[in-house]
């Protein structure tokens, strides 16, 4: 367990305990016996959360530590600490390619004003409608720090899966400027050329079981052994094309060394707000499928127009698939947080838990972490609450990101338009629901709350 699991067990702990006082003291008495052996028990399993989380915090100090050392030593003079790597030594890490520009906002000014320098024709210009050029190495990974990548590329010519950007402290983060699917989702690079289609097989299950056509039979001896098929089919991603626009002032870019932290900000947040936009319910036109979409999701009618009530909480984890228990979160409307976060079962506890940003502990619903935005639909309408499994979503990123400038829009409020271009696709790998081996019950990754029945 990492230490944010090992926190959120402390504290699931600490809730029991409160719990049991609190009922006490409700009826105005002492523990009775039984309370109070389960109280010790669980004073018991709170000494022992409790160490481990101070373990887990002392190596996680302990690897800051040395990774701030390590920066110490190998940025010294702008010199690495050792001439070459020895035994697998790490090595002062490349700087990324900035095309001669000072920072993006530099970039961006001579995009607007002109390069004399001549930098700017060395770069790609871009192949979609928007055109631009393609921004360098240095300030594309600035404005699209929130993406993260899987190779594809193995050892031996054998297929993985290798994680090489990761940000788990963004994902149940409240910020209007964290992903919300991108950090879960299986990332697939860009790959030469970027935008190109890309097919990967994947088990047909759905009707045919979660073991995809594989069926396990107990043979008696000499009897004939039975025949198996696993069916397999096909996901295809092509990148699409979108574009990010902002508009700033002449004035503000000609600053470029002020404009530069404004800029990068305003195209980070926009690009990752139109990503889960997409991500999470776009209709697979010119544009990513989102969850709410997906062929194989199941949808749970509410039992109350525009409520959510208890009820409707359960029936919506009955749904979700077993496996995706651990992985699970709710995705869920801003506009429903003033009834989830009163929601009781029915021996009137509450099922909505407050977590804590500052200690990396989510808040939970039901035990499973919860991620409010507005980025998906309003109360009452469907989707204004999503149980899923993000690992089962897939992203394929493209080219880009490009940048154009034109003042030709606002020419006359001396403005200048600034678009990015990247392509990017993304779609639910399970496109129908799953039916577990009782050949009866059908479960998905993607639960999603609808409208009552009529």
């Amino acid at each position: 367990m990492n230490l944010q699991e090992l926190m959120q067990a402390r504290a699931n702990i600490y809730d029991q305990q409160m719990a049991i006082l609190s009922a006490a003291e409700t009826e105005g008495r002492e523990l009775t016996a039984e309370e109070e052996v389960k109280f010790q028990a669980l004073e018991t399993e709170y000494a022992e959360a409790d160490q481990k989380v101070k373990e887990a915090e002392a190596n996680e100090e302990r690897a800051n530590l040395m990774a701030q050392r390590g920066n110490e030593l190998n940025g010294a003079q702008n010199k690495p600490f050792r001439p070459a790597a020895v035994a697998g030594a790490p090595v002062q890490t490349p700087k990324k390619d900035t095309a001669g520009f000072a920072n993006l906002g530099e970039f961006i000014h001579d995009l607007r004003f002109g390069d004399s320098k001549g930098r700017l024709d060395k770069l790609p210009v871009g192949e979609g409608e928007g055109g631009g050029r393609k921004m360098p190495e240095a300030f594309a990974s600035q404005v699209t720090s929130f993406r993260n990548e899987l190779s594809m590329g193995g050892v031996d010519g054998a297929e993985s899966f290798l994680p090489t950007q990761f940000r788990p402290d963004t994902v149940f983060q409240i910020s209007p400027e964290s992903p919300i699917v991108r950090p879960m989702a299986m990332v697939l690079p860009a790959g030469s050329p970027p935008d190109s289609k890309i097919t990967l097989p994947a088990l047909d299950q759905g009707d045919l079981g979660v073991y995809g056509g594989v069926q396990v039979t107990w043979i008696a001896e000499g009897d004939a052994k039975p025949e198996t098929n696993a069916k397999l089919r096909e996901i295809t991603l092509e990148p699409h094309e979108v574009a990010a626009t902002i508009v700033v002032t002449d004035k503000l870019l000609r600053n470029w060394e002020a404009a530069t932290p404004f800029i990068r900000r305003l195209l980070t947040n926009a690009m990752i707000a139109a990503e889960d936009i997409a991500f999470l319910k776009g209709d697979g036109t010119g544009k990513p499928l989102g969850i709410l979409n997906a062929t194989g999701a199941l949808a749970v009618n509410r039992s109350t127009a525009n409520q959510i009530k208890y009820l409707d909480i359960v029936a919506m984890i009955a749904k979700l698939l077993p496996e995706s228990m651990p992985s699970a979160c709710w995705c869920a409307s801003q506009s429903t947080l003033p009834q989830l976060m009163t929601l009781q079962d029915p021996g009137g506890r509450y099922i909505f838990i407050q977590g804590d940003a500052t200690k990396g502990i989510p808040s939970t619903l039901a035990g499973i972490p919860i991620r409010f935005t507005g980025r998906t639909n309003a109360l009452g309408t469907k989707g204004d609450l999503t149980l899923c499994d993000l690992s089962h979503y897939l992203i394929k990123d493209g080219s880009g990101p490009f940048v154009a400038a034109s003042e030709h829009v606002l020419f006359r409020n001396n403005k200048t338009v600034i678009k990015c271009f990247w392509n990017v696709d993304g779609k639910p790998w399970v496109v129908e629901p799953l039916t577990l081996e009782n050949g009866v019950t059908q479960v998905s990754p993607y639960v999603i709350l609808d409208i009552p029945s009529a």
